[in-house]
């Protein structure tokens, strides 16, 4: 079985839609190893040749940075309020990495030890992550955000090293003494490390998987094919080209965006989108080969009327809420109605690109088709393990042992795939962690109650939003100043990502159920409007009081108020 690439290419570039599935994709999913085999002499081009071979060994340090260090290209380009843009040429990643990884040798790093990245996005990251790839580790990234969700993230993943900045030490709590150095000697020695198919590149945290702080292991196969197919095919770069996601979720696509750049030899732009709100036009600077548009970017280029000439082609994440009328006007205001999209769906545990539609001009749509290079099948959505009898089902990659159930829901119309939302309610696709937000609530003055969940905003959009029920027993003194308590306190355990959209008061008690609150009844009660009735109604109003000094009568004296 034979593949054209050049023909291939040619239809990716050319981004016109097509009648159904083209063959060589349906063909790609039957024999992902030939696809690959085939694809990486068209991948690597005229330039320098892949040390690795698929299915047998991939030297990543290699493939991705060492054959463009000779190179003038950019690696990374990052925007930075104080000092203006920041660049990380291949040279320098080469060089920067080479160091660094000479200096955690010497600390200790061998094949397979897991290396934690707690880094922001930017120049510390990339050198960090060539470094541990250099040293054949196995690599987890994780943001600091937040004290609680680094710690439990942390204790799930027991690191033998980690790499951080050192003011970031209080976050490390017992893995403090497993800090590396951030700085190399002037005269590295590398000699890069081959990973073997079914060996473990990383071991990542994906907000898709339930629950959201399970690591799940990539494997260094998956990560080399969502690299190759990604850079080429899902966002048709070129080497120099610039590939931009801002706001895009960190944990769901990242190693997976920059493998599949790096190995294109192309820049990743990163972009904070609070620094895009300030300033729009930092998209426009640069020309823009792929740029990844959340719905929350598309509304503030929107608002402030920015039009994007310079980019070449943009996706979106199906799995984020469909405004059909938002997403055409953006598509019209901002000149961008000639140029190829697509529908991409990441999730960097499987190694890259699980869904993508091919690129077509100016269309916003439904399709994503299984990526290519991936076996697949439609799984019935009970989860028995059967495949689906229809033409709809539970998307699952295989082979599926070891790897976290399928979510998301896959239908065939007339030879297409069209993504079809869940199997259960998630906020945007991922997995809210909703525990947590509870637990990072516990001990607050005055104490209260809590459970959160997640509801339909109503219309077409398919939109969620997460409502945070609150039990206090009696009104709060100040109700502004608790929800600001509320809202510091969660931002400062998890971060601001997971402050829910809405928070509801209430002077009651909720049902315990072992001791806990009862997720189930407090739902229940919120969405028939039982908890509005009982608040305003006097006989529970009486209940509760008389509940409260029950309580307070029972509790020890010390803990009395």
């Amino acid at each position: 079985m034979s593949f054209d690439f050049r023909t291939i290419l040619q239809q990716v570039e050319e981004a016109a839609p097509a009648p159904g599935l083209p063959d060589w994709l349906r063909r790609s999913w039957t024999d992902p190893e030939g696809f690959a085999a085939a694809l990486s002499p068209a991948h690597a081009g005229r330039g320098a040749p892949f040390k690795s071979r698929t299915g047998q060994h991939h030297d990543f340090f290699h493939d991705l940075i060492v054959r463009h260090a000779a190179s003038d290209r950019i690696a990374l380009r990052t925007y930075d309020r104080t000092r203006g843009w920041r660049t990380l040429s291949y040279r320098q990643l080469h060089d920067q990495a080479a160091r660094l990884a000479t200096a955690w040798e010497q600390r200790g790093v061998k094949p397979g030890a897991r290396v934690c990245l707690l880094f922001h996005p930017g120049p510390e990251l990339w050198v960090g992550l060539a470094a541990a790839l250099g040293l054949g580790a196995c690599i987890s990234l994780l943001p600091p955000v937040g004290r609680s969700f680094v710690s439990r993230r942390l204790a799930a993943l027991a690191p033998q090293h980690v790499a951080a900045e050192p003011h970031q030490a209080p976050f490390l709590g017992p893995y403090a003494k497993c800090l590396l150095p951030t700085t190399g000697p002037a005269t590295p020695a590398l000699a890069s490390y081959s990973y073997k198919p079914d060996e473990p590149v990383g071991l990542l945290f994906s907000p898709l998987v339930d629950s959201p702080s399970t690591p799940v292991p990539l494997k260094a196969g998956d990560a080399w094919l969502g690299a190759l197919v990604d850079g080429a095919l899902t966002f048709a770069l070129a080497p120099g080209d610039h590939l931009a996601a801002p706001g895009f979720h960190l944990l769901q696509h990242l190693p997976a965006l920059l493998f599949a750049t790096l190995l294109r030899g192309a820049t990743f732009l990163h972009l904070e989108p609070s620094d895009l709100e300030e300033r729009p036009t930092l998209l426009t600077e640069y020309p823009v080969r792929a740029l990844g548009v959340t719905p929350a970017l598309r509304d503030l280029l929107l608002r402030t009327r920015t039009r994007l000439e310079k980019v070449g082609g943009w996706f979106r994440n199906p799995e984020a809420p469909l405004d059909w009328e938002a997403w055409r006007a953006w598509v019209k205001q901002c000149g961008l109605t000639s140029v190829p999209c697509a529908n991409v769906l990441v999730d960097a545990t499987a190694g890259g690109a699980v869904l993508c539609s091919l690129r077509r001009v100016g269309d916003v749509h439904t399709e994503a088709a299984p990526a290519p290079g991936r076996r697949w099948a439609l799984k019935d959505l009970n989860r028995s393990g059967q495949r689906a009898a229809g033409d709809s089902g539970l998307f699952t990659l295989l082979p599926a042992e070891g790897r976290p159930p399928g979510h998301v829901v896959l239908s065939c119309i007339r030879q297409r795939y069209h993504y079809a939302g869940t199997r259960e309610p998630r906020h945007e696709g991922r997995v809210v962690p909703a525990a947590e937000v509870t637990e990072a609530l516990e001990g607050m003055d005055p104490p209260c109650a809590t459970s959160l969940l997640t509801v339909p905003t109503g219309g077409v959009s398919g939109e969620l939003r997460t409502v945070l029920l609150v039990f206090t027993g009696h009104p709060p003194r100040d109700p502004a100043l608790f929800l600001a308590d509320m809202r510091r306190r969660i931002e400062l355990q998890l971060g601001p990502e997971h402050i829910p959209d809405r928070f509801e008061v209430f002077p009651l008690y909720p049902r315990l159920k072992e001791g806990r609150v009862s997720d189930a009844w407090c739902h229940a009660q919120y969405l028939t409007g039982s908890l509005y009735h009982k608040a305003s109604e006097p006989l529970f109003q009486t209940l509760t009081a008389l509940r409260a000094q029950v309580r307070q009568a029972a509790s020890p004296p010390n803990t009395r108020k």
